[in-house]
Formats: C-alpha cells, sequence, structure tokens
C-alpha cells in the first residue's frame, strides 16, 4: 500500500551578495527595470529576493509590444478576483495582476 507524506516546500535559494553569480543577477535585474522606465512602463514593486518585477496592469500591452519578441514563458496563477500573470525575459519574471472575469451563469 502506498503511502502519502506532505512536505513543505524547501526554502527558495536565497541570494547572497557572497555569492559569485549575484553580481551578474543583479545587474541584469537593474538592467531589465532601468528598460522598462525607459519604454515608459510604471514599475509597482521591485522584489530582488524573487527574482519579481510587478508592472502596471494599465502598461501590459505597452510592455508586450515592447518586450514581446524577448518572451519566455507566459503563466498564470488564480488568487481570488485576479490572476497574477507572469512571462519571464531576460530570465527575470515581470508580473502583473489582472481581474478574473466572472463566468455568465
Amino acid at each position: 500500500m502506498a503511502a502519502l507524506y506532505l512536505v513543505s516546500q524547501p526554502d527558495a535559494h536565497r541570494f547572497s551578495i557572497l555569492a559569485e553569480e549575484f553580481p551578474v543577477k543583479l545587474s541584469a535585474f537593474n538592467e531589465l527595470s532601468r528598460d522598462i522606465r525607459k519604454a515608459g512602463i510604471e514599475i509597482k514593486h521591485l522584489v530582488l529576493l524573487d527574482n519579481k518585477i510587478f508592472i502596471e496592469q494599465g502598461c501590459v500591452e505597452l510592455f508586450l509590444r515592447r518586450f514581446g519578441h524577448e518572451l519566455r514563458g507566459m503563466r498564470y496563477t488564480p488568487a481570488g478576483r485576479f490572476a497574477r500573470n507572469i512571462v519571464t525575459v531576460r530570465g527575470i519574471d515581470v508580473a502583473w495582476y489582472s481581474l478574473l472575469k466572472e463566468q455568465d451563469q
């Protein structure tokens, strides 16, 4: 008989300023955030530890026009009445929230 063991996820690898890859990741994160701002896209939050940049939902169309050719992996996660949309650009997750549409009953 098989057993099911529920185990919490291991803690995500945290950045360490002593790690060799830290300056490279920080540089890529800063470069993308600068390019996003230069394109006129409003940044809501920068979360370096999670390697995520959150942008305003109203700027998504502009973001997709400007960075569409660099997109890698598009996904979304329901979060209550909202969906968290995430795309990867240059190895960094760019996210925004959009309102979920209710189904007609």
